[in-house]
């Protein structure tokens, strides 16, 4: 899907992200395990940049939008796949400006966006001259029917396309003249923009190698990963290989949003394949922030290091509030001296460089997701001579 926004979101002095929208709904459920959002909480949302062909929108949206309606008006944004969708949606958003509309909420918006077949567009006219003679062109103005060629000379074309132009309450955009002609869908007052848990861990499309020869276009088949060992030989007997040597894999949408958007070669499909096991194995034990907090700490980004990482997650200490090297040390202070006299305390230490030697003397990382510390330090050291105390994340 083609970006629309580009957004930042904060909840909380440390827990922040910056995503692209539209995102899927393992990226948007990744957000809110690193924002710490519980369901249906709202985080401050700016929106940092908006695709060029809705920079109109920048004037109309609301300062700190919801974030998941947000993101549902750029899935259907994203969708639009001719001039036609695109010029409907601007003219709907600009008849609503030329009725004093300050902002627009964003529900208003995703409305205007299932509605585009509610419009007419005349791409050819831009102006009220254009649009006057586009009107007695195709028959639109009865009392202009039957004219003489030097009769339609004299007609005040600017006038005609104006006063229809006013009439209907319609707009120029960028694509050309829209009119509305029908009522507008509510679809909004029924959507649920929640993001739900997807049925898969791994979404993936696989094709034969070579991908390119003989002028046409390799067979792509997407699956929802984990899948059952029948509906894999399936696949290999479509892409006409007995087994996964030859198959390229490309990761369309992942419970591990880092992997998003990668392609793997050299037989690197089997690895997918175990990884997508795993990470269902580990959602079902509630154990998947973890990993990914573990995969954070560790910098890890390889396919066989993160199959091993999955089944070592019991090994590392997580904690999820930690977000911070002053949470460190307030925690710290609370075990050691007790939560009353930590409270005294706390305003005359500084809290970060307290926090900090904590995190150095403990191994300890901060991720996105929280505190992060393998529990044989000694052991954690061994395999990882040279990294040496505390990382920011």
């Amino acid at each position: 899907m083609a970006e629309i926004f580009h957004i930042y979101a904060s909840h909380g002095r440390n827990n922040y992200v910056e995503l692209d929208f539209p995102a899927s709904d393992h990226e948007m459920l990744d957000m809110m395990e690193r924002l710490r959002l519980e369901p249906g909480k709202l985080p401050y949302v700016e929106v940092l940049k908006i695709h060029e062909t809705y920079d109109y929108l920048d004037k109309c949206i609301r300062e700190q939008p919801d974030i998941y309606q947000l993101n549902a008006l750029a899935r259907k944004l994203s969708e639009f796949t001719s001039v036609q969708e695109m010029a409907a949606f601007e003219g709907l958003v600009g008849m609503e400006i030329g009725k004093s509309a300050v902002t627009i909420e964003i529900p208003r918006l995703i409305d205007f966006a299932h509605s585009t077949d509610c419009c007419v567009v005349a791409a050819d006219a831009m102006t009220d001259f254009q649009l006057g003679k586009f009107l007695v062109e195709n028959g639109f103005i009865e009392d202009t029917n039957g004219l003489t060629e030097a009769a339609l000379a004299l007609l005040d074309y600017g006038k005609i396309g104006r006063e229809h132009r006013e009439r209907e309450n319609s707009v120029y955009t960028s694509f050309g003249y829209v009119e509305r002609q029908s009522e507008i869908h509510c679809v909004s007052k029924t959507m649920d923009f929640l993001p739900g848990k997807p049925p898969y861990t791994i979404l993936v499309n696989m094709a034969a190698l070579p991908l390119a020869g003989g002028g046409r276009k390799p067979e792509v088949i997407q699956l929802r990963l984990p899948a059952p060992e029948e509906q894999l030989r399936e696949t290999l007997e479509k892409l006409g290989k007995p087994d996964w040597k030859d198959v390229a894999a490309s990761i369309q949408d992942c419970a591990l949003p880092c992997l998003n958007h990668e392609m793997y070669f050299n037989g690197e499909t089997p690895q997918i394949l175990e990884l997508s096991h795993r990470l269902s194995e580990l959602d079902a034990k509630g154990r998947l922030t973890r990993y990914k907090a573990i995969l954070a700490a560790e910098d890890c980004s390889d396919l066989s290091r993160m199959i091993s990482l999955a089944g070592m997650v019991d090994e590392y200490f997580f904690e999820s509030k930690v977000s911070s090297p002053e949470d460190m040390a307030r925690d710290e202070l609370k075990v050691v001296i007790g939560d009353k006299d930590a409270e005294t305390l706390m305003p005359y230490i500084d809290l970060h460089s307290y926090g900090r030697a904590l995190l150095e003397r403990d191994h300890a990382t901060i991720t996105g997701y929280g505190l992060v510390e393998r529990e044989n330090r000694e052991q954690a050291m061994e395999q990882q001579p040279g990294q040496g105390g505390m990382e920011m994340m």
